[in-house]
């Protein structure tokens, strides 16, 4: 076991909660009957099959603000809404008496990776205290990142309270240093919820000192904390193909219960024209709540797909009122190249996330797309607190959309709070410079086989994924990469694809039409599926934090069954 030292900046962040009365769905329909004509205790329980106390406990509520009154009457006592309290009855929502405080907690972001951390869940050391002759990892930012989705998921919220908005304050840091330990290929003594890049970084700064050993199984590992997410993904939630892609769609839309969010990184009318029909149902028979978030204006790769939103602004007012005032486009840009789809399902209250290349709002589904679908809570509220940083403005007030956006978020936090989740897999949401973390994983863990597919090969391919699988295939490991085209920049460099050089440094390389997916697995218990080009994509630079996402399964079975999806949609061109 090796003591390693990672410098942080340590800092006091502030936030604003909102507490206070907010009114509940049965108090506002017992000031809706009431309104109507005056009713007993006994009438309203029997009515609503609830108990008499529970009743008495809400009309207590509406008599307090003067809403209701009550009389003794012949009849016996008979409670009714007094004139403010039909107006207020009528409204679509019960106006809420809320106060604000400010609340501080003590966070870290490493300067490795720049990922935000609990203070009090390191073992944080002054320099002036660091032992002689130990390992100190060197620094390699010097900056934050206060735009980051994640802040919000460190910060402790009481039962009564909530985000009106999240505008974090940040007082000077200081610089100190966490103590972690690094055993075999395992990094010790940071938070569940740490990102893999970082426990990453640790270990290729890590000189080793014994042999890897493979993971544990998931059912042999402790999920200790809340923050780690579980889900048993079943061969139905990893979606291969193009077709099973449209049928996920409408499958989602037509068992949503109250709402739906959908980020795709590129919008096209006439995809957005052929999906009306589902969410028209949805929104105008159900009263679904659509909202629908895009990334990109036009593909970097054919520039002249450059198209305004207000081509899809003008299909989608060809909907009825009723279904277009819930069906809602951002009038904003996210800077994100993520594919995401949201939904609470009706049959069981549980919000799914579904993760993966498919852009559903753009696509015409006949590419060979791949997509995993989780309930894992966890998981919902950390890609919501990603989603939500994209929508938020650089000064100004909160879009309706961020509002919204930020009350589901609120409500899963609250419900999530203190609970453990279970189930055959292991889940980890991975952004941006995650994705680099798990090539080098898959380069030092695999013991037998590593494969990896993406749409595009360009030029980051040598770094990103050539070298490190070379040196995986040097270590004995058969290494299989798939694309589906070269990246257009590739080719105004001069340069296409070399597939024997690749054969040369033991690597399979091969072009597979129609292929979108992007995936990453190895062996039989690691999979990756994500929105990230890992032979083209480069994530430094002037992109959106947050641009990418993915997540990481660890556990049984999922890889024969993605083996066996893929020879199928792509009639036996990916074989492993």
């Amino acid at each position: 076991m090796t003591a390693v030292y990672v410098p942080v900046y340590r800092m006091a962040v502030g936030y604003t909660v909102t507490f206070g009365r907010r009114w509940s769905l049965l108090e506002h329909l017992l000031l809706a009957e009431l309104a109507i004509a005056r009713r007993s205790v006994r009438y309203l329980a029997e009515a609503s099959n609830l108990p008499d106390r529970l009743i008495i406990e809400a009309l207590i509520n509406l008599l307090r603000v003067g809403w209701i009154e009550v009389r003794t009457t012949e009849e016996g006592i008979l409670f009714a809404a007094t004139a403010s309290g039909r107006r207020r009855a009528c409204e679509e929502k019960l106006p809420e008496s809320l106060q604000r405080r400010t609340r501080w907690i003590s966070l870290c972001v490493d300067r490795l990776t720049g990922a935000w951390l609990r203070a009090d869940e390191l073992q944080l050391v002054q320099q002036s205290d660091l032992p002689e002759s130990v390992l100190v990892l060197q620094p390699r930012i010097s900056t934050y990142e206060k735009e980051d989705g994640s802040l919000r998921e460190l910060v402790f919220l009481n039962p009564d309270e909530a985000f009106e908005s999240f505008y974090p304050n940040f007082r000077s840091p200081s610089r100190l240093f966490a103590r972690v330990e690094v055993e075999f290929d395992q990094v010790q003594g940071l938070p569940a919820y740490a990102p893999v890049r970082l426990r990453q970084s640790i270990l290729d700064a890590t000189p080793p000192t014994e042999p890897a050993v493979a993971r544990p199984t998931v059912a042999e590992a402790n999920f200790a904390t809340p923050e780690m997410l579980a889900d048993s993904i079943s061969a139905n939630d990893l979606v291969v193909g193009g077709p099973d892609h449209l049928d996920l769609f409408k499958e989602c839309i037509q068992h949503a219960k109250t709402h739906v969010i959908i980020h795709s990184c590129f919008l096209h009318p006439k995809t957005v024209e052929n999906l009306l029909p589902v969410l028209e149902n949805a929104a105008a028979r159900r009263n679904v709540r659509v909202d629908l978030l895009w990334g990109l204006r036009s593909d970097p790769e054919d520039p002249g797909s450059l198209r305004a939103i207000t081509e899809t602004e003008q299909v989608l007012s060809r909907l009825g009122p009723v279904a277009r005032s819930r069906i809602q486009l951002s009038p904003f840009s996210s800077g994100s190249h993520a594919k995401v789809l949201l939904y609470d399902r009706a049959e069981t209250g549980t919000w799914e996330t579904v993760l993966g290349s498919c852009n559903f709002l753009s696509s015409f589904f006949d590419s060979i797309e791949i997509s995993a679908r989780s309930r894992s809570r966890r998981l919902a509220i950390q890609v919501l607190g990603r989603l939500i940083a994209t929508q938020l403005p650089a000064a100004g007030g909160w879009s309706p959309v961020a509002r919204r956006l930020n009350r589901i978020w609120s409500s899963l936090q609250a419900t999530a709070a203190g609970k453990y989740e279970s189930g055959e897999h292991q889940i980890t949401l991975l952004t941006d410079e995650d994705h680099y973390a798990c090539v080098t994983r898959a380069r030092d863990r695999a013991q037998e086989i590593i494969v990896a597919g993406c749409d595009l090969f360009g030029i980051a391919a040598e770094t990103s994924v050539l070298t490190p699988m070379e040196r995986a295939a040097e270590l004995g490991r058969r290494v299989r990469l798939y694309y589906r085209r070269p990246s257009r920049f590739f080719l105004d460099d001069g340069r296409i694809p070399d597939i024997e050089a690749a054969h040369a440094r033991g690597i399979s390389l091969k072009q597979v039409a129609a292929l979108h997916g992007k995936f990453l697995f190895w062996d039989q218990t690691d999979l990756v599926v994500s929105s990230f080009n890992w032979m083209s994509t480069v994530v430094q630079g002037a992109r959106a934090k947050g641009a990418e996402l993915g997540v990481l399964i660890h556990g049984p079975g999922l890889n024969a069954i993605l083996t066996e999806k893929l020879a199928a949609a792509s009639a036996g061109a990916i074989t492993i």
